[in-house]
């Protein structure tokens, strides 16, 4: 990919100039998240599978509406302005987007704020959780789901693992292990897969009206190919 001679320039440039953690790093990739502990958690979980002093990636959960997510993007995108930041990343989700004019107005606003920022776009309808129960479960792509369906889907799918039957599921307080288990239970691969068509089957559809839909997984595709780049032996 041509993308990755750039990687290679990198290493030629004055290190001194950078923040003294991430300056001897080759790519920097940023994450900037709605939710505070669920989809940081998530994303945190690749650090480990990146060699020492390759790609830095920073996530940040914001707790801010999507349009605010934006707008924090920005904001972390300047604090790092010691370095160019390679790729910045927004996370957010529809939940209760569509339930007025205020609110879908910010929401489409902040697309348009990230194409203008030349930031890339993870979003959920309903809810990040989708993307983790394709981890275990394929969904109709034909019918709307509500969020509190989703979460309902995700707990039950965990349960059927006797180790985790008494497993539940609080949105508003989350389990710290449900990333562990999903990893553990669940397939990365078919959960692509399943976004993929959940993408296909809503093509022409505003993000708004693409329910349920994720595209989480252009996310984790892109830094799955870094992981590939970097642990690559000739």
């Amino acid at each position: 990919m041509a993308i990755k001679g750039k990687v290679e320039r990198k290493v030629k440039q004055d290190s001194e100039q950078r923040p003294s953690r991430i300056r001897r790093y080759l790519y920097l990739f940023l994450i900037v998240c709605e939710d505070e502990k669920t989809e940081p958690l998530y994303f945190e979980k690749f650090k480990t599978r990146f060699p020492d002093k390759t790609l830095y990636l920073e996530m940040v959960g914001t707790g801010r509406d999507p349009k605010g997510v934006v707008e924090q993007a920005s904001f972390e995108k300047a604090k790092l302005a010691t370095r160019e930041v390679d790729e910045v990343w927004v996370v957010f989700d529809k939940d209760d987007a569509d339930e007025n004019k205020t609110k879908i107005n910010n929401f489409n606003e902040a697309f348009n704020i990230a194409k203008k920022e030349n930031f890339n776009v993870a979003y959920s309808n309903e809810v990040f959780e989708l993307w983790l129960l394709l981890h275990i479960k394929d969904v109709p792509e034909d019918l709307p789901m509500h969020r509190n369906e989703i979460y309902d889907l995700l707990e039950k799918q965990i349960q059927k693992i006797p180790k985790y039957k008494d497993y539940v599921y609080n949105h508003r307080k989350p389990n710290p292990k449900t990333i562990d288990i999903i990893l553990e239970i669940g397939n990365p691969n078919l959960a692509i897969e399943r976004a993929l068509k959940l993408m296909e089957s809503k093509k022409g559809l505003n993000p708004i009206e693409a329910n349920p839909s994720t595209k989480v997984h252009l996310l984790v595709q892109k830094l799955n190919e870094w992981i590939n780049y970097y642990n690559f032996i000739p």
